[in-house]
């Protein structure tokens, strides 16, 4: 039997270079029987470890190392280091709890560190004498103790020695790439980075010349007494939250009937359908053993409710009547058709991930009110490791080796695309670089986290589990998402302003008629250029039609020409396929197409007679297929079988075979797109009855795919009256202002919470030099409310002499800071059209830098007579023109690159002017020639074709032209 119980992977950050499953399959190859993972101060890696040696058929060990003065990259050290290994449970909560004190108290004493928990179960391996002398002047047993010794070591200590082959790298390949990230993790360059006498992982064979045979024994008599295997692990459900004395199923079937039971008094849930789903639904949660689960996400829905957050389930949670009746989703899945077993059956053993949506404002309270709830013994939040993306990773390469690196462009510079560099940096990315905060993750234990997971405090502060939300699902923890949702927020501000109306039913007339126009900017998921196009094209009649505009928009169903062929059948202009009989209740309301995943569902039943348990199995298989051709083989001839045996002829069976395998790669789930359809729906709705109330609330807290400047623009051609922030009358937040829109302090640039605060309580201000009397403003401060226009009016700033009386007044201040400057202080203007523009476009300028979008007016409607002049078009005209050429002067509200096959770039662009957006394609045969054309917000202008797909126009662009390059700017204007 072969051991190697010091071994590093890519979670000792800046040292190990493979991965946990690497690793282990090196070993396997090896012919080792048993490893250790020992990571530098972190169990990360080890639930992968675990399962991978498990499937590999290795014995795998938990274990850490711990430094007194952890230095990134330095190796080799033996003083102050010493090696746990769990050899049991109990063991294996000893490392969690030592690394806890650790990493969360940063304490530094390796041996007091692991004394202070009172640990047991644990094997203490270290080389540095006076660390393994504490240990035994400390009552550790010496049984428990080994040194780690090199060849020809030798010690007077009491304590038998194992061999330490230190396992740094997996193979002699490695070597650069560790340089590499010690580089990275030290923020060295690579020349200053020596090369480090590093060891991989040895042959077998090797080890046996190095350390011996004694030793070599050792090690394996120490592997075969830990028997912990992490792989085997399944966490308790939490239940304290359940009333006493009843059991988990009881509790929770009490609570969804007496529920039901008060939907049905107010109307709801009558048909009998309903407490047979529900009754189904219970019978498969209690079976499963997940009644405490569903329980505790109640508990946490309720109080969101309780406080006046509002909260949905995210995702196949709709499909859960259970769900429904006790709160957690808004959606009915007997109204949508959506299937519980998509969610949830029997064959899925893993707990069910409900990921709840929340305000984004109001997100945090109900996190740390978890955390309270539950305690910090039971309960943490997640973390997730930030790993080297593409671009991530270049930068990275790019400062090692004193290679600048362009943030504007995706092109490698010409050093990095060297055949070494290029064979580096593919290793770099996707390797861990540090530990973060997951933004909603929650895990809630039984009976503590500690008897699971080590926590760690990262660097804002927080505290966080060592591991991610996969191998917390691993373990079988609850793992709640609790994520913060923009548009809820805006939502809920509309509504509490607009007086918290009831949103008018399903088919409104007004919303129906702005989805169809897909006049939609601002509003949840159907804001985007792909989505408005699709509505413009489809006849929506209902929230349905709109859940399917979701769901065929993704890039599977655009790129497969499902899209396309929905649209068309959905407009009449092509008629379905005939499908097979079995399948025509199927897709009867998707016009012949799969749709969702649950259309996959049930057309793998109606074929075969299987039950949609088994379907959604199979169609999970599917998805899995390409990385599994043997098993997806297999199930392909279950599938035939099953479906002969229902009398279906083979031919038949293959079609729908291969439908069912192209769609479900992408297909689309039904609940979830329930969930969104539903959320877009409310915000159409608000935007159509109170745009006022809704621009206070998209304006503080959109997050869509526009800038703010974008959506601004949209709220002022709808008939919204912005009014730039001032301080003698803003609130922090966006307000209704006598129908108008008051925008909020907290919307200017560099100014703090805390003078803001100072400014709502000191107010209001007589002049502008009372208002430096009251408030202590910094510089950028004074400088931004002063030409965001917060102050005009405040004596001596008139708004009719913008920008000059504000900039010299500024000037002035800057060179005395006192009030009392101001006294005397006149600035005139000049007069007459030129001098007039020259102040409305410094002022637009000057609301973009401050204030992130234009209130007073448009820029190109400032510009129109330029863009006249220069032969462009208003973008609302587009239409008009279809099939002709045509120049457009806007700017640039939206812009994004797709690299095709071949690396040739296409770009799509949305222009955006006073009266409306367009969008323009810019093919890859001009991008080419033109060499990236559009880089900036603009203003451009564009010449190219119109396009007009079933009222929808598009420009296909064959000329860009920055718009200050126009000819003879300005010559047509008036002076004096």
């Amino acid at each position: 039997m072969f051991a190697a119980l010091h071994v590093k992977s890519e979670y000792s950050l800046g040292q190990g270079t493979a991965t946990p499953t690497e690793l282990v399959r090196r070993a396997a190859e090896y012919g080792y029987s048993a490893l250790a993972l020992t990571d530098v101060e972190t169990l990360a890696g080890q639930v992968e470890f675990h399962h991978a040696a498990r499937a590999w058929g290795m014995h795998a060990i938990a274990g850490v190392e711990l430094r007194d003065e952890f230095v990134p990259g330095e190796l080799g050290r033996e003083a102050g280091r010493l090696v746990l290994l769990a050899r049991d449970a109990a063991g294996y909560a000893s490392l969690c709890r030592v690394l806890t004190r650790r990493r969360v108290a940063r304490a530094g004493d390796v041996a007091g560190d692991c004394l202070a928990v009172a640990p047991t179960g644990l094997f203490y391996l270290g080389a540095d004498p006076a660390v393994l002398s504490r240990l035994l002047a400390a009552g550790v047993d010496p049984g428990d103790i080994r040194r780690l010794a090199r060849a020809g070591d030798e010690s007077s200590l009491p304590v038998r020695a194992v061999a330490d082959p230190d396992v740094v790298v997996l193979d002699r390949a490695d070597l650069e790439l560790h340089r590499l990230l010690v580089a990275v993790r030290t923020q060295q360059r690579l020349v200053d980075v020596p090369p480090a006498l590093v060891q991989w992982l040895p042959e077998p064979r090797s080890l046996r010349q190095r350390f011996g045979e004694p030793r070599l024994h050792e090690s394996s008599h120490l592997a075969e007494a830990c028997s912990f295997d992490l792989a085997a692990v399944r966490a308790e459900l939490p239940r304290w939250h359940v009333a006493s004395g009843h059991s988990p199923p009881a509790y929770l079937d009490a609570l969804a009937r007496e529920r039901l039971a008060a939907g049905r008094d107010a109307g709801r849930w009558r048909d009998a359908t309903y407490e047979r789903r529900l009754s189904h639904e219970l019978a498969v949660v209690a079976e499963l053993g997940f009644s405490a689960y569903f329980a505790l996400v109640c508990e946490i829905t309720d109080h969101a409710r309780s406080e006046g957050i509002e909260v949905a389930a995210r995702g196949s949670a709709a499909s859960s009547l259970l769900a429904h009746v006790l709160g957690i989703t808004p959606v009915d899945p007997l109204v949508h058709g959506l299937y519980f077993e998509r969610f949830l059956h029997p064959g899925r053993r893993e707990l069910p991930d409900i990921d709840l949506d929340l305000p984004s404002d109001r997100r945090d309270a109900v996190i740390e009110w978890v955390l309270r709830r539950f305690g910090p013994e039971r309960a943490a939040r997640v973390s997730t490791m930030q790993r080297l993306a593409a671009r991530s990773a270049a930068r990275e390469l790019a400062r090692a080796v004193d290679v600048r690196l362009r943030d504007d462009s995706d092109e490698l510079p010409a050093a990095l695309r060297t055949p070494p560099l290029r064979a580096l940096l593919e290793r770099l990315r996707g390797k861990p670089h540090h530990l973060s905060v997951h933004p909603g993750g929650v895990v809630v234990a039984e009976p503590d986290l500690a008897t699971y997971t080590p926590l760690e405090r990262v660097p804002s502060g927080m505290v966080v589990t060592q591991y991610d939300m996969r191998s917390l699902a691993r373990l079988g923890l609850v793992k709640i998402d609790l994520l913060g949702n923009r548009a809820l927020s805006a939502l809920a501000d509309a509504q509490r302003l607009a007086g918290a109306p009831d949103l008018p039913p399903e088919r409104d007339a007004l919303t129906l008629q702005r989805i169809r126009a897909a006049d939609t900017l601002g509003c949840f998921q159907i804001e985007t250029p792909p989505v408005r196009a699709t509505l413009c094209k489809l006849p929506i009649a209902h929230l349905g039609d709109l859940m399917a505009a979701l769901a065929v928009v993704r890039p599977g169903p655009a790129s497969g020409g499902a899209r396309a062929a929905y649209i068309r059948r959905a407009r009449g202009e092509e008629p379905p396929e005939p499908p097979h009989p079995r399948l025509a209740a199927v897709l009867q309301g998707t016009h012949g197409i799969l749709v969702y995943d649950e259309d996959v569902i049930a057309a793998l039943a109606a074929m075969t007679g299987w039950t949609l348990a088994l379907a959604d199995a199979a169609r999970t298989a599917l998805i899995a297929g390409a990385a599994d051709p043997a098993a997806l083989a297999a199930l392909q001839r279950e599938f035939f079988a099953a479906a002969g045996a229902t009398g279906v002829a083979e031919p038949d069976a293959a079609r729908v075979w291969d439908l069912a395998a192209r769609f479900a790669a992408y297909s689309f789930n039904k609940a979830h797109a329930a969930g969104y359809a539903l959320l877009a729906w409310r915000t159409a709705a608000m935007k159509s009855h109170h745009p006022a109330a809704f621009a206070c609330g998209v304006l503080d807290h959109y997050g869509g795919h526009y800038p703010l400047r974008t959506i601004a623009a949209d709220l002022a051609r709808h008939g919204v009256r912005l009014l730039a922030p001032h301080v003698n009358r803003s609130s922090v937040a966006t307000t209704l202002e006598a129908g108008a829109v008051r925008v909020g302090l907290g919307h200017v640039k560099h100014l703090t919470a805390a003078t803001t605060r100072q400014l709502l309580r000191t107010r209001p201000f007589a002049d502008l030099a009372a208002l430096l009397r009251a408030v202590p403003l910094g510089a950028r401060e004074l400088q931004s409310l002063v030409l965001a226009g917060a102050c005009d009016g405040l004596a001596p700033l008139d708004p009719h002499a913008y920008p000059i009386a504000h900039e010299a007044l500024l000037a002035r201040l800057d060179r005395e800071r006192s009030p009392a400057r101001l006294h005397g202080f006149v600035a005139g203007a000049p007069v007459g059209p030129a001098a007039d523009l020259y102040r409305r476009l410094v002022r637009v300028r000057n609301e973009l830098v401050y204030l992130h979008m234009h209130l007073s007016d448009h820029p190109l409607q400032l510009l129109r007579g330029e863009a006249e002049r220069a032969g462009c078009i208003p973008t609302r005209g587009a239409t008009a023109h279809a099939g002709r050429e045509v120049r457009l002067a806007g700017l640039v509200a939206a812009s994004r690159r797709h690299r095709g096959a071949h690396g040739r770039v296409t770009q799509f662009v949305t222009l955006e002017d006073e009266s409306g957006l367009v969008e323009a394609v810019v093919s890859s045969a001009v991008y080419a020639a033109l060499g990236d054309p559009i880089r900036n917000p603009g203003p451009v202008m564009l010449t190219g074709r119109v396009v007009v797909d079933r009222g929808h126009p598009h420009v296909d662009v064959t000329q860009v032209q920055p718009f200050y390059r126009r000819a003879r700017p300005f010559a047509g204007l008036p002076r004096g």
